[in-house]
Order: C-alpha cells, then sequence, then structure tokens
C-alpha cells in the first residue's frame, strides 16, 4: 500500500477535486444530461423491451422533473425565471405522454420519430429560453438540436444513441460554461 504524502501531486490533485462546486442550476442541466443519455443509450443498446423501457423513462423523466424543479425553484423565483421550469416540466411531461403513447398503442408515425420528437422538443425548450432570457447560448442550442434532426438520417443505425448524445452533451456543456441572459 502507497500513502502519499499531503505534498504529493496527486494527493493534491485529489484534493482540489473536492473543491469543484456546482450550483443547483448547474446540477439541474447534469441530473437532465444523466438521464437523457441513460434513456438514449437504453434505447440503442439495450434488449429490454420496449414497454418495460416506456415504464422506465417515465419514471426517470418523472423524477428529474421532481429533482430538477426543487433543485432550481427558489432561483428560478427570485431571478422571475420560474416559467422556465414550468415549459420544460410541461415539455418533459408531454414528451413523456407521446412517447408511452405511441409505444403502448403501436403508432408507427410516433415510434419511427421519436428521435425527432425529442430533439424537437428539447429545441422547442431552447428556443423558449432564448426568445424570453435573450441568450445566444440558448439560441445555438435550439439550433444545434434542429440540425441534429437533419443529420439523423445519416445516422439510421444509431439515431438513439446519437440523438441522446446531442441533448447530454449540451446540458453537460451548459453546466459548466456560463451562458448569457439580458437582465429583465
Amino acid at each position: 500500500m502507497i500513502a502519499f504524502e499531503l505534498s504529493h501531486p496527486l494527493t493534491r490533485r485529489f484534493h482540489g477535486l473536492s473543491s469543484i462546486c456546482f450550483s443547483a442550476i448547474d446540477q439541474a442541466f447534469l441530473v437532465w444530461g444523466a438521464i437523457a443519455l441513460v434513456i438514449f443509450s437504453l434505447a440503442q443498446f439495450s434488449p429490454i423491451s420496449w414497454t418495460t423501457q416506456a415504464v422506465l423513462d417515465a419514471a426517470l423523466t418523472g423524477v428529474g422533473i421532481a429533482k430538477t424543479s426543487g433543485l432550481t425553484w427558489a432561483i428560478a423565483t427570485e431571478a422571475k425565471l420560474r416559467w422556465v421550469v414550468l415549459l420544460w416540466a410541461m415539455l418533459m411531461t408531454a414528451g413523456s405522454l407521446v412517447t408511452v403513447y405511441g409505444i403502448f398503442c403501436s403508432s408507427a408515425l410516433i415510434l419511427l420519430n421519436l428521435c425527432p420528437l425529442w430533439l424537437g422538443v428539447c429545441a422547442m425548450g431552447y428556443g423558449a429560453m432564448a426568445i424570453g432570457m435573450k441568450s445566444h447560448c440558448f439560441t445555438a442550442a435550439f439550433w444545434v438540436h434542429l440540425r441534429a434532426i437533419v443529420f439523423l438520417s445519416h445516422t439510421a443505425n444509431c439515431q438513439f444513441f446519437t440523438s441522446g448524445l446531442v441533448i447530454a452533451l449540451t446540458l453537460f456543456f451548459f453546466s459548466i460554461v456560463p451562458w448569457d441572459r439580458e437582465e429583465p
């Protein structure tokens, strides 16, 4: 067993990791990024049935809505941005309901378009935030998600994983990079 002295560079690096601090907003982005990555990776790579995945995904989405709303509500209230929390809760709920309906009712139209549906839902959320908050970062995220929908036709074999990466990496990006907004 190797014991490191406090002066060892590796020990200092590990102690530095404990000083990384994510705000409640950053944590919300991280939670949604992780949820998106799990949901879309399961859809792409898991042998679990679609109906089981639909239930699991709806449960994860519900937990995500509750967790991130709890994390961000006070900050959103103070910044007069509660509409953002409510908007995303409604978008995620609507997307989940359409997905569950498509899976349980075997709707080919929905099933064939789940990835464009979710990228579109995210694009709508970012678009609303871009307009409401006058944010260039969220405008960029809006365009990234719209362009990803077009790009999906070039990734026919891995549409779920591609969609999950676009959604999750955007969220992870926003958790670590300061984004702009115009004060009301």
